[in-house]
């Protein structure tokens, strides 16, 4: 069999997979990034309430704009560039100050104590960090303002002479705990200090004859430990989120960025059907690159931050950065040899607006909305969900509940949406673009109400294989049904406008409806009430199709009827 490469279409296959390697290193990591700039989860969740709506008029006004002018190509490459300065830019947020203070306790035996501990797997995290259960936790303690009692207790007790007679502002000094002695109770952990270096001083088991306490500022040599007691710097004023500069430029720079991938995405799956013309099915085997652009790249990103860098702190996202510029300019690069032919009729915006009043378009549109709905609540609050399931069975679930998390994504991502939108061009040849999204919604509400019956995270596996007949099929159906019934020179906006219902409202109704019943019911409710509703409406789509398909068979056959009666008949 002879195999044909054609070259027009490589640009675009680049294009599939270096935006979306871009995109991968950074987009999960937003949230964590978020808050390690000191930005509160209340910010966070304003942020992602917003970024939904900025799709929703970006797509479809740049989509017009592309249209009316003709320069959907320079408006794709600007984006490209702007999605590429928005996401970099991030990078130089100024941080949050913060401090690291533990409690120094000496009395009977010396405890390094804090009680900034928030959950009941303190211990299981830490040892996750250091398997070797003899391992020494060493800090180092800047102590400013240390009482007299304490430096006397140094004096007599522990004999260091460079702290008698002398009034020190403050004093620095090693701590050395055995991590298999920390103790966790309630909010609060605690490290027995065995010994402690000061000025070139050992103090071996070191304790005091009257109990003293004072907050010392520590560095540590366990990450673990650190982000318990790192937090941003208290000041005399607590200012609100929104009023710091973090929160500010992060929430700016994110809408652009949004915005711009939002414009990249309409754009490209326009550009990408002008340049297949009459083999609009094909499209599922130019996108599929990008599936595996994300894929790999979220790899590479994932190892470098867990296992290189730990991610954590912001400056431990350097690679990720410095792998989303290299991709987005690659990506700039290859998209400047995409050549568009526009078509030469005028651009008409009513008949773009007409097409609503198609009764088939806004039950398309609806669906679209549906399945918007449902894969929101997937991205959002899949992995929380699995992360209180596995947290239920215990803090062991902590040793393998990231490693199910990469597996679950690399099943998404490879051996579901990939190959099915290699396929997509099938379905969609064999049953129709009607038939394909009731597959579709009806596959989908499956799925949800697997999720809800999961007692066992592990089983999840299995349902994410069904993530190619719902994510992998849809976006060629929805995109594929866009161009076909676009007015001639309106494709950019239509794919505009059915990516915006899509995203802005389908995907932030499951978030934000999504979030209120996993708050209030749980995770297993939402996909429940989720999975059922996409049933009954892949039902009821199905039913008015079926119906508006029989009521035009029985007009058609009327209609014969008329034309082959003859003079006599049709006066009775």
């Amino acid at each position: 069999m002879d195999l044909e490469i054609n070259k027009k279409l490589l640009p675009m296959k680049a294009h599939y997979f270096f935006f979306n390697a871009g995109l991968a290193p950074i987009m999960p990591f937003i949230p964590t990034y978020a808050r390690q700039l000191g930005v509160s989860q209340v910010g966070v969740g304003l942020m992602y309430t917003v970024f939904p709506f900025v799709g929703l008029l970006a797509k479809p006004l740049f989509g017009t704009i592309s249209d009316k002018f003709r320069i959907g190509k320079q408006i794709f490459i600007t984006a490209i560039i702007c999605a590429a300065v928005f996401f970099t830019s991030i990078y130089f947020i100024p941080t949050k100050p913060t401090e690291a203070l533990i409690d120094f306790d000496c009395n009977l035996m010396t405890i390094l104590k804090t009680c900034e501990v928030n959950d009941n797997c303190t211990l299981t995290r830490i040892n996750l960090e250091n398997p070797d259960m003899m391992s020494t936790l060493e800090c180092t303690l800047t102590c400013n303002h240390p009482d007299s009692q304490f430096l006397e207790e140094m004096c007599t007790t522990w004999n260091v002479s460079d702290v008698c007679n002398t009034n020190l502002t403050s004093i620095e000094m090693k701590t050395y705990s055995n991590m298999s002695k920390a103790l966790e109770e309630g909010n609060c952990l605690y490290f027995p200090v065995e010994s402690l270096s000061f000025h070139g001083t050992e103090v071996e088991n070191p304790y005091c004859k009257s109990s003293t306490s004072m907050k010392c500022n520590t560095v540590c040599n366990s990450a673990t430990v650190m982000s318990y007691i790192q937090k941003p710097r208290t000041e005399t004023l607590q200012e609100p989120y929104y009023s710091t500069i973090q929160f500010q430029m992060l929430f700016g720079l994110m809408i652009g960025a949004w915005a711009s991938t939002a414009v990249v995405t309409s754009l490209g799956d326009s550009i990408c059907f002008n340049l297949l013309g009459s083999k609009p099915h094909d499209y599922g085997r130019q996108r599929l690159w990008g599936a595996l652009g994300w894929g790999i790249s979220a790899i590479i990103a994932g190892y470098l931050i867990d296992s290189v860098s730990h991610g954590k702190s912001v400056k431990d996202y350097t690679p990720s950065f410095i792998l989303v510029f290299i991709m987005l300019t690659i990506n700039t690069i290859s998209v400047s040899k995409i050549k568009i032919d526009y078509r030469q009729e005028p651009y008409a915006f009513g008949k773009v607006v007409s097409l609503f009043k198609d009764v088939k378009v806004a039950l398309f549109l609806l669906s679209c909305i549906t399945f918007g709905i449902c894969i929101g609540s997937i991205w959002q609050f899949l992995f929380w969900y699995l992360e209180d399931m596995a947290s239920a069975q215990g803090c062991d679930s902590l040793e393998w509940i990231k490693l199910l998390e990469g597996l679950a994504m690399g099943i998404q991502c490879f051996a579901g949406e990939a190959p099915f939108l290699f396929l997509s061009g099938w379905f969609l040849n064999k049953l129709g673009h009607v038939h394909t999204m009731t597959m579709i919604l009806l596959v989908m509400g499956f799925r949800l109400v697997c999720y809800s019956l999961l007692t066992n995270p592990w089983l999840t596996l299995p349902i994410e294989l069904l993530n190619g007949l719902t994510l992998g099929v849809y976006w060629s159906t929805m995109t594929s049904y866009a161009y076909l019934i676009a007015p001639p020179g309106a494709g950019s906006t239509l794919q505009g406008i059915f990516g915006a219902l899509f995203e802005g409202i389908g995907t932030s109704v499951g978030s934000l409806l999504g979030g209120f019943i996993f708050q209030n019911y749980g995770g297993a409710t939402m996909y429940r009430s989720f999975g059922i509703y996409t049933l009954i409406f892949g039902i009821f789509y199905s039913s008015i199709h079926a119906f508006m398909d029989r009521k035009k068979k029985l007009t058609r056959k009327e209609s014969y009827s008329r034309v082959n009666q003859g003079p006599d008949d049709q006066q009775l």
